[in-house]
C-alpha cells in the first residue's frame, strides 16, 4: 500500500497535470515538460492590488507543473522564458509538489 505522500506525487502527475486534461507540452525556462498555462489580466491584476499604470501593458500567466520537471524551483525577480517569450517571476510557491509560478512581462 502507497503512503500518503507517495499517492499525492502519483496524483499529481497522472491527475493535476495531465496532457488528457489541461496541461500541454511547454519549454519552461529551457526545459521541455507538462504544465497547465493560464492568462491572467493584467488590468484585473492591478485594479487587486491598487495599483494603476497609465500606459504600460503587459501580460501575467500562471503556470502550474510538477516540481521534479524543473531542475530548479524560480525565485522571484529571476528571468523566466516561457515558450520562447521572457518575463520575470513574480511568485513562485511549491503546494505538494506542483508548483504554481506567476510570471509578469511589462510592455509600452
Amino acid at each position: 500500500m502507497k503512503t500518503f505522500k507517495e499517492q499525492i506525487a502519483a496524483d499529481n502527475a497522472a491527475i493535476f497535470i495531465n496532457d488528457m486534461e489541461f496541461a500541454d507540452t511547454h519549454d519552461l525556462n529551457g526545459t521541455e515538460c507538462k504544465a497547465v498555462v493560464q492568462d491572467i489580466s493584467v488590468a484585473e491584476a492591478a485594479e487587486d492590488f491598487g495599483q494603476a499604470y497609465t500606459g504600460i501593458y503587459g501580460s501575467r500567466v500562471q503556470v502550474n507543473c510538477l516540481k521534479q520537471s524543473l531542475p530548479e524551483v524560480p525565485v522571484p525577480l529571476q528571468v523566466f522564458v516561457l515558450d520562447g517569450k521572457m518575463y520575470q517571476v513574480e511568485s513562485c510557491a511549491d503546494d505538494m509538489g506542483i508548483l504554481t509560478i506567476q510570471l509578469v512581462v511589462h510592455d509600452r
